[in-house]
C-alpha cells in the first residue's frame, strides 16, 4: 500500500513539471479575462487599465441612493440691453462728433454704468422736448442727459408724472472766474462797483442781482460772450456754471487767460440739485442699481477719471 502512495506521489510531482513548462511565459488558465487586476499588478491586454484614476468623479449609483449631479450647464443667454435716450446737442455732456458718434461726458457715464450693471448699451438721440415722453412711453429705460433734479423753487424740468430721477451724478453750482493773477474777494463788499459779466435772463443774473447788488452787472446774451468779455477785460469778472467755465478753461482759450476764483454757490432754488438720470417710477429697483453703480464709479476715481476728461476735475 505504502508502495502504490509513493508511485501515485512521483506521478503528481512529473504531472506539475509537465505543466508548468506547457505554460511558461503564456497566460495561466486562471487569468481574468474581464480585465481585472492579477497578482502582479498588470491587467490583461484585451481590457481597459482599470486601476482608479483619483481625477475622474465616479458616476452615481442609484442601487446606493446617489443622485445624478443637476448642477445646471451656464446659461448661455445673451446680456440684456440697457436703454438710453439722449439729447446729442449739448457739448461737452452729450454730442456728435466728427464722425456722427455719440460723444460726451453724458455719455461715458451711461457706457461705465452699462458695463457696471452688466448690461448692454443701447443710445439713442431724441430732441430734448421728447426724452421724457418717449421714458414714460417705454421707450427707453432711462435718460442720462444733463437734467437737473427737481428741487423746491426750480421748475421740474417739465417732467411728466410718473418719472422719478437717481442720485445727483454732477452738481451746478455757480462759480466765479477771473483773469489769471487778477483773483477778486467773493463777497458783497469785495465786489463792490466790479463789473461782472453774466448771461442775460439766466439763474445766474438773478442770483447777482440778489446776493449782490453793489456788483456792476454786464449782461451779455450768450455765455461765449460772457467769456470773451473777460478774456477781453471789459469785465472783471465773470459769473456763470461752474461746469461750463471749466470746460472753457480745462479746453483751450479760457486756459491761457482765466480761471476760477471762489467756491461753489449751491443754493438750489436758483442752481437747482444737480442732474441726475431720469426714469419711470416703476423702475425704482433699476433706479438703486444705478444709484449703488454711481457711488462705486466715485468710490473708486472712475467718475475722477471720466470728470477730468471733460473739465480737468471732478465735478460731482
Amino acid at each position: 500500500m505504502r508502495l502504490l502512495l509513493f508511485v501515485n506521489l512521483i506521478a503528481v510531482v512529473v504531472l506539475a513539471s509537465a505543466l508548468a513548462r506547457t505554460y511558461q511565459g503564456a497566460p495561466l488558465p486562471w487569468r481574468l479575462s474581464n480585465g481585472a487586476l492579477i497578482a502582479n499588478g498588470e491587467t490583461s491586454p484585451a481590457a481597459p487599465d482599470m486601476r482608479i484614476n483619483e481625477s475622474v468623479t465616479p458616476e452615481p449609483n442609484p442601487l446606493r441612493g446617489e443622485a445624478p449631479d443637476e448642477t445646471p450647464a451656464p446659461s448661455s443667454r445673451p446680456v440684456p440691453s440697457l436703454r438710453i435716450l439722449t439729447e446729442g446737442s449739448y457739448p461737452p455732456y452729450n454730442y456728435r462728433d466728427d464722425a456722427g458718434h455719440l460723444v460726451g461726458f453724458d455719455i461715458d457715464i451711461a457706457h461705465e454704468l452699462c458695463a457696471r450693471l452688466d448690461r448692454s448699451c443701447r443710445i439713442e438721440a431724441r430732441r430734448w422736448s421728447e426724452l421724457l415722453p418717449a421714458l414714460k412711453r417705454g421707450d427707453a429705460n432711462v435718460v442720462v442727459a444733463s437734467m437737473l433734479i427737481p428741487s423746491p423753487g426750480r421748475e421740474a424740468v417739465g417732467a411728466p408724472g410718473g418719472i422719478v430721477f437717481s442720485r445727483r451724478y454732477y452738481s451746478t453750482p455757480g462759480h466765479f472766474a477771473a483773469r489769471k493773477n487778477e483773483g477778486a474777494a467773493a463777497n458783497a463788499i469785495g465786489l463792490a462797483g466790479r463789473r461782472i459779466a453774466v448771461q442775460a435772463g439766466s439763474v445766474h443774473e438773478a442770483f447777482l442781482k440778489s446776493r449782490f447788488p453793489a456788483a456792476v452787472i454786464v449782461a451779455l446774451p450768450t455765455l461765449d460772450a460772457v467769456e470773451a468779455a473777460l478774456a477781453d477785460r471789459r469785465a472783471d469778472l465773470a459769473f456763470a456754471d461752474r461746469n461750463a467755465l471749466l470746460s472753457w478753461i480745462s479746453g483751450g482759450d479760457g486756459g491761457r487767460c482765466c480761471r476760477l476764483v471762489g467756491v461753489d454757490y449751491t443754493d438750489k432754488s436758483y442752481f437747482g440739485a444737480g442732474a441726475g438720470i431720469a426714469l419711470r417710477a416703476d423702475e425704482e429697483d433699476l433706479r438703486d442699481k444705478i444709484d449703488a453703480a454711481l457711488a462705486a464709479m466715485m468710490a473708486d476715481g472712475t467718475y475722477a477719471q471720466i470728470s477730468g476728461r471733460y473739465f480737468g476735475q471732478s465735478i460731482r
